[in-house]
């Protein structure tokens, strides 16, 4: 093998790896992952297998070649097939000759209408758990799959394995932190049940604005949890009345304290604090105006705003006509614009 070859399948190995740690989007990255086992292996089509809850099946992740969408709706019982096989023994397994293998079933192929010739199939374990198989389809050029291929395809598999482990792990963070957030918010809420619900709807106004804004990922997060915690603030004021809701001046920086510290909501603290300001200066708590406010921050004090206008009985024309009239004014022009074109 050249060495020009050996550098490409280092650096589609580094490249993998950097796209694991700095990406949460594991669908994207699976695929790449498939794309990369066929261009390493010289092969025709892929799939990724997961085991699935009741530890009795693999259904399909990720399927690439031209046939792929046709299979990835199927579960293959373990113990079946060859992947099933992979997946019960936990071995590798090469097979150069599918026609020549009692374990080849051929029921994916007359699903999919692919000619498997041959695969090689790996498992992916994590800590003495199986998480699944990795397998490549038919070398392109006929040859058969060699031990370097074996090499090449288990080294992938582990990057799958990592890779879906920490998936699952930062999932299951963002729910029990969700649910905290959700506990936060009953119990500033309960305080005033006339305002229960508030920080949520606010949440729905503010996201829907930002997916307008076509902000995504860790930004359009932020968003989210800022808009649900906005008032968390209240919390360490002991006697507030719902009338004075948008005017209590301490509420906002409040809030930034309590969430300051905490590593996944490090980015909301300003927004929170800022949830008050307006574009044109007229807000609270600092009075700042313009583009000293994050967009972040206006895309919330328009939320907040317009949710205090729909709680204090305004009908939804004249909540539309008040941020038509003060888009530009106590609004950000593109907010404004965004939340015309999104509520109307």
């Amino acid at each position: 093998m050249s060495v020009e070859m050996n550098n490409s399948r280092l650096n589609e190995f580094f490249e993998i790896a950097r796209t694991i740690t700095s990406t949460l989007d594991i669908d994207a990255l699976l695929r790449k992952i498939g794309s990369a086992a066929e261009k390493l292996t010289g092969t025709a089509a892929s799939s990724i297998m997961l085991v699935d809850d009741d530890k009795k099946n693999l259904y399909f992740k990720t399927a690439g070649g031209e046939k792929g969408v046709f299979i990835t709706r199927l579960k293959i019982p373990i113990g079946d097939g060859v992947a099933g096989w992979v997946a019960q023994h936990r071995e590798p397994l090469v097979v150069q000759d599918v026609k020549s293998d009692a374990r080849f079933t051929g029921r994916i192929d007359k699903t999919s209408g692919f000619e498997t010739k041959s695969i090689l199939c790996v498992p992916m374990i994590l800590n003495n758990e199986l998480i699944g198989v990795v397998e490549v389809l038919n070398k392109k050029d006929g040859s058969q799959f060699t031990e370097e291929d074996k090499i090449i395809l288990g080294g992938l598999a582990n990057f799958v394995a990592t890779a879906i482990v920490n998936a699952r792990n930062t999932a299951l963070q963002q729910n029990f932190f969700t649910n905290i957030f959700e506990i936060l918010t009953h119990a500033f809420e309960s305080k005033s049940p006339m305002f229960s619900g508030h920080s949520f709807k606010v949440a729905q106004i503010a996201t829907a604005l930002a997916r307008e804004l076509n902000i995504r990922g860790d930004d359009y997060r932020t968003i989210y949890y800022a808009a649900v915690l906005h008032d968390v603030g209240f919390i360490n004021i002991p006697e507030y009345s719902v009338i004075d809701h948008g005017t209590d001046r301490e509420h906002p920086a409040h809030g930034c304290e309590i969430v300051k510290n905490i590593t996944l909501l490090k980015n909301t603290g300003n927004i929170i604090k800022c949830h008050h300001e307006l574009y044109d200066g007229s807000g609270f708590p600092e009075g700042l105006k313009g583009n000293e406010l994050p967009i972040s921050a206006r895309i919330l004090s328009l939320a907040e705003l317009v949710e205090d206008l729909r709680f204090r009985s305004y009908g939804e024309d004249k909540i539309r006509e008040f941020v038509k009239t003060q888009t530009g004014i106590k609004f950000d022009l593109e907010v404004g614009a965004a939340y015309t074109k999104v509520f109307g």
